[in-house]
């Protein structure tokens, strides 16, 4: 069995019930949650050895996410405890023409004040196969992105394979600052998760195909540069068409560096677009750990987005044989 460790914050997430709106709500739901936890809890569901390490306080809120985390088999033994708080985001779910709305508070929480020292890099490496790693854990705080940094190259030194999602996020930090940091740690990545709004706009990398004449032709070319100057051993990307809030079409295109790969496309009616990212992630990283061929693997990672867009909350819930059947009968669209 492939083993793989995550670093990333485990967040709450407080939502009105349904799609009602923050203002004038008195009840919220209460999910766990965090980039990287959603793709562990759904490795570890595909049946991949999947640890997470994080810092979480030494209460009952960490004791929450802690024990969601095992509820779905992740190992959680390198987890430091210690901090004053635990991360949380309101999200308030669009429909039709009103879109989401994320709101933060996760400011000095234990996570973002994590030290390199606190963790035994030895031990949570022992073993293991792959780390993975998203942007957001880079720019919680400089603390976040020096302990990222310091894993992604101890990983590397180790002979682990390194998986990087861009994860930009503008609450977070400015692009200028997300260009700064990513520059320090992509050299060491094997497989990178971003689409062209990171390569053009993080990365300064200009395609010189149009988006408008030709789709494939354009990601081709873009793709194409990024591999030149990165050497990426995968690229793994979702193209999405937005036609409301509530309702997408949804692609993922996978590159080696010597050909593309390109799934079923999903018309897709949308109950929680949370985690779907992560799931196209822990989808890929699946395929990939389990040496399937190039078609499953994109397949397989686009099928599991796909499925997470119809499931609330920010984790992926299903198994292998759910996802295979998804893409195994091609083209569909998800009804409500």
């Amino acid at each position: 069995m492939k083993k793989v460790v995550t670093l990333g914050e485990v967040l709450l997430r407080l939502s009105p019930p349904g799609r009602n709106k923050i203002i004038g709500s008195s009840i919220f739901e209460v999910n766990v949650g965090g980039s990287e936890a959603n793709v562990a809890v759904a490795l570890s569901q595909f049946g991949i050895d999947t640890s997470l390490i994080t810092k979480l306080p030494d209460n009952e809120l960490g004791d929450v996410a802690i024990n969601k985390l095992r509820e779905f088999g992740v190992n959680t033994t390198y987890i430091v405890r210690g901090g004053d708080r635990i991360g949380i985001y309101f999200l308030e779910n669009g429909y039709s023409f009103r879109p989401n709305k994320v709101l933060y508070d996760r400011k000095n929480s234990a996570m973002s004040k994590a030290k390199i020292k606190e963790f035994d890099l030895d031990q949570i490496f022992m073993d293991r196969d792959l780390l993975h790693v998203s942007g957001i854990t880079l720019g919680i705080s400089e603390e976040g992105f020096q302990l990222g940094k310091a894993l992604i190259q101890a990983a590397a030194k180790r002979g682990l394979k390194v998986s990087f999602d861009f994860n930009y996020r503008s609450r977070l930090w400015s692009i200028d600052q997300a260009r700064e940091k990513f520059e320090q740690v992509l050299k060491y990545v094997d497989i990178a998760f971003a689409g062209d709004f990171d390569f053009i706009n993080i990365l300064g990398i200009e395609p010189d195909k149009s988006l408008e004449n030709d789709i494939l032709v354009y990601y081709e070319d873009l793709y194409s540069k990024v591999q030149k100057k990165y050497n990426f051993e995968w690229i793994v990307s979702s193209v999405r068409s937005v036609e409301s809030a509530s309702r997408n079409d949804y692609q993922g295109i996978i590159y080696n560096g010597k050909e593309f790969y390109y799934s079923n496309t999903y018309s897709i009616d949308i109950i929680d677009r949370v985690g779907t990212g992560d799931a196209l992630t822990a989808g890929f990283l699946y395929a990939y750990l389990s040496n399937k061929n190039n078609e499953y693997k994109v397949q397989f990672a686009t099928a599991s987005s796909a499925l997470k867009h119809t499931i609330p909350g920010d984790m992926l819930v299903a198994t292998i044989e759910e996802i295979e059947n998804l893409f195994m009968i091609g083209s569909f669209t998800i009804q409500r």
